[in-house]
């Protein structure tokens, strides 16, 4: 009786391990199935997919390095983040990684810290974008963000409308410098008070520069972010923003990027977040 009821239990055991790989694998071919396949060096792809992204939990990663090709339809800013979102119509084949929610078309976006490195290609071109492929949990949809890396394919076949440049002889370099200030210590639930200023340096000389967009990231220890923020320079080179620190208490790093507006020009502060 025990040995027909321990070859039951080997049986009904065995029988689990079976459905439980088939079930293994169903989960892993529909993950392997759900992202456009990476084009690439593999050492081109970035480790941590969410880095500099706002808000990271409003996303589910379904693959760190993915590669899309397709035809841009519209170029736009959104000045909310500063991120420049790239709408794409996908070829044929890349049509099946798209839930119905997209719609038909698939948005790239080119976050705030990669704009001085990465060039958002003109509407009606060919390209090939590669970054992390990800599910937006509210829309529904799929997107490509970051999109870091744009191969544009029929360059030269496309006319660029609308856009005129004015040659006045060489221009004067100069560079961007930029200061922060911030509180060193603020209670849990207090306002951070962040304020940036920006001037152009050329031949010793200094100038306000304003209109000059910025995005403003705050790190925890562990360099993860947890508050953003895209704020612009007036007429005097200054700009105000104000986090709430709403974190747990530590030290935290608050960075400023020049990058919106193409300048490769970083500036930190810290700060200390304390129980009050």
């Amino acid at each position: 009786m025990r040995r027909r009821l321990r070859r039951s239990v080997l049986l009904v055991a065995a029988v689990l391990v079976l459905v439980l790989d088939a079930v293994l694998l169903t989960v892993l071919l529909h993950v392997q199935q759900a992202a456009p396949p990476w084009a690439g060096a593999r050492s081109s792809c970035r480790t941590d997919a969410m880095d500099h992204v706002h808000d990271p939990g409003r996303l589910e990663v379904l693959a760190t390095c993915a590669t899309l090709t397709g035809r841009v339809r519209s170029v736009r800013f959104v000045p909310a983040f500063d991120d420049v979102k790239v709408t794409l119509v996908p070829t044929a084949d890349m049509r099946r990684y798209l839930p119905t929610a997209n719609n038909g078309v698939v948005v790239a976006d080119v976050v705030a810290t990669d704009q001085a490195s990465v060039t958002a290609p003109p509407a009606g071109t060919q390209v090939a974008v590669s970054g992390a492929w990800v599910h937006d949990k509210a829309t529904r949809t799929a997107m490509m963000l970051p999109a870091y890396r744009f191969d544009v394919r029929n360059r030269a076949a496309v006319v660029i409308r609308g856009q005129s440049i004015e040659r006045h002889g060489p221009q004067t370099p100069r560079t961007l410098d930029l200061s922060v200030r911030a509180p060193p210590r603020v209670p849990v639930g207090g306002e951070i008070p962040v304020t940036v200023s920006a001037h152009w340096s050329a031949f010793g000389h200094l100038s306000d520069a304003s209109q000059v967009r910025l995005f403003i990231e705050m790190t925890a220890p562990d360099g993860k972010g947890v508050r953003w923020k895209a704020i612009q320079t007036n007429t005097r080179g200054l700009a105000l923003a104000r986090l709430v620190a709403i974190q747990v208490p530590a030290a935290y790093t608050i960075t400023v990027y020049a990058t919106p507006s193409r300048q490769p020009v970083t500036v930190a502060t810290s700060v200390h977040v304390a129980h009050r």
